[in-house]
């Protein structure tokens, strides 16, 4: 019972630490009821009570403690549980072997004590099911070998006794089933409930039709920026941008081409921008804002030109302003070492160097002098 690869790599790891800790806490609470069935052992077994205690706190314990030891160290899923299984039929072994020697006539009911076993693999352990297959069917072979061996059946009895133990088997295996089945359909709505809750969150901070953040994700993201550089000032840059005779394009040629022009353009300035690493907002409008983390005024204006040129490569016609003319932006750089100066500055600066880069005659760029956004 496997999802398919991406989603099963997906859930192993989304489950690994719990599923560690889980194994943990069964493997100590089962060994401490393990060695409690000591008095099981006297009760039943009373002339090999000695090997009993020898292989229950001297052998069994102490190799179960090493596997949770083991296990906590483990990246291996699949070691875990393969870990998990093996101390179990383990411990499931000892006991039975040193019924062999006993003479007790308590034997055909000490041997039950194999279902507890068995029950905690399948339900409380709840190892995979080809694991809980692989221990069953250890454990159902130990008890009919060691119950055979052991000779104190008659051979009916001992059928019939086999016949219980592989039917208890099944059970289990039809147990284990459904509930993996159950837990990897609960980890499916989970996750679906995830993956809702991410593409709300989304939706909440991207512009619907340029699929740029929004001027609500804009304010927290400054926020945020503004708030870490009050323990280390880091330096920050805003370009801000328009396009050239939007209103023009607008009204020649209709709102519906105007908005496949803009989410166009749009597009082309965040692919620009993330290669930068750089994050890029719907400012209103046409006005597309571009905040660059680290940002020298160097490193702006080449960003920016950067920008400017993607543009270009569009090749997006604007033949309202003439035969061979195309679609072209004028931006304004700024550039400021957060906190000493803020955001609201910062891209106040960057608003006025775009509307000299427009008065200079547009399809170009202009940059606020640095004294002029630091304190």
């Amino acid at each position: 019972m496997r999802f398919e690869p991406a989603l099963e790599a997906l859930y192993q790891a989304d489950s690994q630490a719990q599923r560690r800790q889980f194994l943990t806490a069964t493997g100590i609470a089962g060994a401490l009821v393990y060695d409690l069935f000591l008095i099981s052992d006297w009760l039943n077994l009373n002339d090999t009570f000695g090997l009993l205690v020898a292989g229950r706190l001297l052998l069994v314990t102490p190799v179960m403690i090493a596997l949770l030891l083991i296990v906590q160290r483990l990246k291996s899923r699949a070691l875990m549980e393969g870990l998990a299984t093996f101390g179990t039929v383990f411990a499931s072994l000892i006991p039975l072997l040193i019924m062999i020697h006993s003479e007790s006539p308590h034997r055909l009911h000490y041997q039950f004590g194999m279902l507890l076993l068995m029950v905690y693999c399948a339900m409380i352990q709840q190892v995979p099911l080809r694991w809980a297959a692989a221990a069953l069917t250890c454990m159902t072979v130990i008890q009919l070998v060691t119950t055979h061996v052991a000779g104190f059946m008659g051979a009916i009895t001992w059928q019939s006794n086999a016949l219980f133990f592989v039917s208890t088997a099944i059970l289990l295996l039809m147990a284990s089933y459904f509930m993996e089945r159950g837990g990897r359909f609960t980890y499916l709505y989970a996750l679906r409930g995830r993956l809702l809750q991410a593409q709300l969150t989304e939706m909440a901070r991207t512009d619907p039709l340029t699929q740029l953040y929004n001027r609500r994700y804009q304010a927290e993201v400054l926020a945020r920026w503004w708030n870490e550089a009050d323990k280390a000032p880091c330096p920050v840059g805003v370009i801000l941008l328009d396009i050239d005779h939007f209103k023009a394009y607008n009204d020649s040629y209709g709102h519906m081409q105007g908005d496949t022009c803009l989410k166009a353009l749009s597009q082309a300035v965040q692919r620009t921008a993330q290669r930068a690493g750089a994050l890029t907002f719907r400012f209103g409008g046409e006005e597309i804002l571009v905040l660059v983390p680290e940002a020298t005024m160097a490193r702006g204006r080449d960003l920016a030109e950067n920008l400017r040129q993607a543009v270009l490569d569009l090749k997006l016609p604007h033949p309202v302003m003439g035969t061979n003319a195309q679609v072209t932006i004028s931006l304004g750089v700024a550039t400021g070492t957060a906190p000493w100066v803020s955001a609201d500055t910062l891209i106040a600066r960057a608003d006025a160097a775009l509307y000299a880069a427009k008065h200079q005659g547009r399809n170009r760029l202009c940059s606020a002098e640095p004294e002029l956004v630091s304190r």
